[in-house]
């Protein structure tokens, strides 16, 4: 059965300005009254931010008791997690932004997003390739993996580089232990490698290897570490694999530039900061263990380029002090008002149908003219 409809014989020039005004007008509205939400995992990653807190707070009062005194020119959020600028178990240089930007519990929440992100749930093995070159960061990794009740395989190395763990009585070791001590985290290294160049210790002097395996026999860890490049990585994939046991590891999480970790140096530029879950190109031609684990279709989060990382996540740079627990657009961020932008759509919709598929407009604005197709609204079928 055929309908009848109104329709006017054009739509008027004021009736399009209105239209349009009145769309610029709701997406104004729209852009200016956005609504705050909480972030995807948002208690997963407040618990494990606090943790991380708790952390930091702990090995603070271990640098006051270590010693030497914290140098707020170079440690401006007092947190006693930058080192000193050499040491006998100083590896290499260190980039110092870096290291300030990484005394921030909330990196803890950025990890735990990337984690559920790599499909990692609860019972699932994650193993982890710690560096004394950024304890704060280390923290953040076992906040993280406690938070989400995964099974943590953790291998570290001793020696770190300037401004990271290099104070001879504190070495990142050093500060698992006391972590594990306090009853913070349960997670303890399944091995420690001596760091350095190639992870094999070059580049210290015999006083820094001696310093280093004393802080390897108090801690009653395991070494690890042979002459031989492709044995260490070897060595490292076979104490992962042994320790999984049933558990499928899901996820492996690199934390700075060790050699033997990233595969050598072109290994550090192959793979994007935060989040790897497609292989690179070219990635038959490196070894180590995180190229083995992309080979293996094992995502792969690699936390290098601090600052890089803290931009994108909208962390702050080089903070004053300990940045607080929850302020970060990782745990709330803003959005469209869906209820907002429904209503401006009906809206121009509705003004749409009335100068179009009504008279309902023109009779609102009608407007003489000799012009013929300006005429009253005529009947359609």
């Amino acid at each position: 059965m055929k309908k009848i409809y109104w329709r006017p014989k054009a739509v008027s020039q004021v009736a399009l300005v209105l239209i349009a005004g009145l769309s610029l007008v709701g997406l104004a509205v729209v852009e200016l009254v956005p609504m705050t939400e909480q972030r995807p995992y948002y208690q997963e990653k407040l618990a494990a931010s606090e943790l991380a807190a708790r952390a930091m707070e702990q090995i603070y009062y271990a640098r006051l008791e270590q010693g030497p005194e914290i140098d707020a020119s170079v440690d401006p959020a007092q947190s006693g997690l930058i080192g000193v600028p050499m040491s006998p178990v100083t590896s290499v240089s260190g980039d110092l932004v870096s290291k300030q930007t990484s005394i921030n519990p909330n990196f803890a929440a950025i990890l735990v997003e990337m984690l559920r992100r790599s499909g990692v749930k609860a019972g699932d093995a994650v193993a982890v390739g710690c560096s004394g070159s950024f304890p704060a960061l280390n923290i953040c990794v076992y906040a993280a993996l406690e938070t989400l009740n995964v099974k943590p395989l953790a291998i570290s190395s001793a020696a770190g580089s300037q401004w990271g763990a290099n104070v001879p009585g504190l070495l990142w070791i050093d500060m698992e232990r006391i972590l594990a001590e306090k009853n913070i985290f349960t997670i303890r290294s399944l091995a420690v490698s001596p760091g350095g160049f190639e992870d094999r210790g070059l580049g210290l002097s015999d006083q820094g290897l001696q310093m280093i395996q004393e802080a390897i026999d108090r801690n009653g860890l395991p070494r690890i570490g042979t002459d031989d490049f492709q044995q260490n990585i070897e060595q490292r994939m076979q104490i992962y694999y042994r320790n999984a046991g049933r558990h499928a590891i899901r996820a492996y999480i690199n934390v700075g530039g060790g050699t033997v970790s990233v595969g050598r140096s072109i290994g550090k530029h192959m793979f994007h900061p935060g989040l790897n879950q497609r292989a690179p190109k070219h990635l038959y031609r490196l070894d180590g263990v995180m190229p083995r684990f992309m080979k293996e279709s094992v995502p792969v989060i690699h936390l290098v380029q601090i600052p890089t990382l803290a931009e994108q996540h909208g962390l702050p740079l080089t903070p004053n002090s300990v940045p607080e627990v929850g302020e970060a657009p990782i745990f709330i961020g803003t959005t469209y008002n869906p209820w907002l932008a429904g209503a401006t759509l009906v809206i121009i919709l509705a003004t749409l149908y009335g100068f179009i598929r009504s008279d309902v407009g023109f009779r609102l604005l009608r407007v003489s003219s000799p012009r013929r197709d300006r005429g009253y609204p005529e009947p359609m079928i």
